[in-house]
């Protein structure tokens, strides 16, 4: 499969920008690290209280569907007691 210029372009470029980031690494690491980590800190946070919130909401509809459900066994036991059975 032949690799057209646009893809050469974009792989030698991802190269250059690498070899770049990685001969300053340390350098980047220790100016944005703080920045990511605390970026980072905030997303994983954000995420642990938006699945709080779905795992909440989940569990209200689970307890209405069992709410529901024992309600209609009641009302069906309640009805089959009160009827005379057939003779």
């Amino acid at each position: 499969m032949p690799v057209t210029k646009s893809e050469m372009l974009f792989f030698a470029a991802g190269a250059a920008v690498g070899a770049a980031v990685g001969a300053n690494y340390p350098l980047l690491k220790e100016k944005f690290g703080p920045i990511l980590a605390a970026a980072l800190a905030g997303a994983s946070s954000a995420v642990g209280d938006s699945y709080a919130e779905v795992a909440k909401h989940v569990a209200e509809k689970v307890e209405a569907v069992q709410d529901a459900m024992a309600e209609m066994k009641q009302s069906a036991a309640n009805n089959g007691a009160s009827e005379t059975p057939p003779v």
